[in-house]
């Protein structure tokens, strides 16, 4: 239970690593697309279209966060599905998408708040940990799953150290082939005492008689 417990924090700390970096680049992305670049540009190219704007930067971030999924967080697991995994991982990610799009509409469609601290706290604060937390319990169930090898292992090093398993009718079948063995061994020991007890008996009858 404890290293099940190390093992899934580990990972949950390497992946929110992970998670951080991709989406930091995925909200400079949006900021720039709705609200531009400071003294460069203001509003930004797409003022009018937060969710469109939130949806390619975060599928920018993806790509990020799909490398250092693979080579970070989930390292020690196999991905599962075509393009080394990424299918299915775009899959989820797309899937999380669907709660920050969500969040931004509200805020922006129903309680009619459209600033840029506004946006932000909707779909990269609420809506970004809901999100995390979704996505990392679906890539560990539906996209990086347990290799087989590494437990097979362990389990092949507690078998040894402990003996192979035997099954019901093993222990008797074991038993009698000792038995057998000791009865081999014994016919052996008896066959080379006869013949040397022959080899004697002989040795004596050949003998020329002794005369006192």
């Amino acid at each position: 239970m404890g290293s099940r417990v190390r093992r899934v924090s580990g990972e949950a700390v390497r992946f929110s690593a992970v998670n951080i970096v991709a989406t930091l680049l995925a909200v400079v992305l949006f900021n720039a697309f709705v609200h531009g670049v400071p003294m460069f540009l203001s509003p930004g190219p797409l003022n009018g279209w937060p969710a469109t704007s939130w949806f390619i930067a975060n599928c920018v971030g993806m790509g990020l966060s799909f490398y250092g999924s693979r080579r970070s967080a989930f390292r020690h697991r196999r991905a599962s599905g075509p393009g080394g995994g990424f299918l299915n991982y775009a899959l989820v990610n797309l899937a999380s998408f669907v709660i920050s799009m969500a969040r931004l509409w509200v805020t922006r469609n129903v309680l009619h708040r459209q600033s840029a601290l506004a946006d932000n706290v909707s779909a990269n604060v609420v809506g970004a940990a809901l999100g995390t937390v979704f996505r990392f319990w679906a890539f560990r169930r539906f996209v990086f799953k347990k290799r087989g090898g590494l437990f097979q292992g362990r389990r092949c090093e507690h078998e040894s150290a402990r003996g192979p398993e035997l099954r019901p009718h093993e222990p008797e079948l074991l038993q009698h082939e000792a038995q057998q063995r000791q009865a081999d061994a014994h016919d052996v020991v008896g066959v080379a005492g006869h013949a040397g007890h022959e080899g004697a008996a002989e040795a004596v009858e050949g003998e020329a008689p002794r005369h006192g």
